[in-house]
């Protein structure tokens, strides 16, 4: 055995720990900022990958307030001029928008309703970093520090002036299992009982067409991980992944550019109202 590979194998272990105390640190990072965010304001740039194969890309002004949690969006790409208001702790699941056309008037709707959620892949409330914080902290928990095993931070790079870090989890296990329907379950109420992706869900199975096009007694396949590979940039200064690259076993799934990022600014109360003087509600 030469002196280089004696000393290779002697301080491997070490590297090796090295790497895994980076990469904790930067998740730990990441999920701190979080569920520290108080609010923000960004447009919303989102690619997603639908049940055809084809992507639709969307573009969106959005204000955030975490607690409680509110927001409001405006839609400039696709139905331009479409606005949602959202107040969790007034209206739980249900979403306030004005159309911006027919019906002409504004209504109360389920954000999981066809008419709100058609080929989105999230429903209004998972906007923002909540929701894929959520699945990294139960993924944590259920592999501890095997996590760390998926995860490389691969480089530093530039996201609109923003210096982030390229940040990529990698699942070569991830696959699918057989799951039969419960009374009363929706595929939204599957995908949170099992921590999983609730469209890729929707995109696995050729017999489910949308979120809702489910019986009860039907057997469906389930992915085993949220996604196969995940990539994020991940703000240097704020920690806050600004960009979210999702992959499935077919390749590219979905991405989340968060733009013109404005990290806790002052809103007033009648911003997430529909009298607020600059909308048109």
């Amino acid at each position: 055995m030469s002196m280089r590979t004696f000393l290779l194998l002697l301080f491997l272990p070490f590297m090796l720990h090295a790497q895994v105390d980076i990469e904790k640190k930067a998740i730990d990072q990441m999920t701190n900022a979080c569920e520290k965010l108080k609010g923000a304001s960004f447009i919303l740039a989102t690619t997603e990958r639908i049940k055809d194969g084809s992507l639709e890309k969307g573009e969106m002004l959005v204000k955030l307030q975490h607690v409680p949690l509110r927001m409001y969006l405006h839609i400039y790409n696709p139905n331009a001029g479409v606005e949602i208001l959202f107040r969790k702790d007034d209206w739980g699941d249900n979403v306030y928008v004005n159309p911006n056309g027919f019906p002409y008037m504004n209504v109360k709707l389920d954000m999981n309703s066809p008419k709100v959620r058609k080929n989105s892949h999230h429903a209004v409330g998972d906007i923002g970093f909540d929701y894929l914080m959520t699945m990294i902290r139960h993924y944590r928990s259920g592999f501890g520090d095997k996590i760390y095993n998926y995860l490389t931070i691969t480089d530093t790079v530039t996201f609109e002036k923003h210096s982030c870090m390229k940040m990529e989890f990698d699942y070569p296990e991830f696959g699918y299992s057989d799951y039969v329907v419960k009374e009363n379950e929706s595929i939204v109420d599957i995908a949170k009982k099992k921590f999983v992706h609730e469209y890729m869900i929707v995109s696995a199975n050729k017999d489910v067409d949308d979120i809702h096009d489910v019986d009860a007694g039907q057997t469906i396949r389930i992915p085993n991980m949220y996604a196969r590979k995940i990539i994020f940039y991940v703000d240097l200064q704020s920690h806050l992944p600004l960009v979210q690259e999702i992959y499935d076993e077919k390749g590219f799934f979905e991405k989340y550019e968060y733009k013109s990022f404005v990290l806790n600014p002052t809103f007033t109360p009648e911003e997430f109202t529909s009298e607020y003087k600059d909308y048109g509600f």
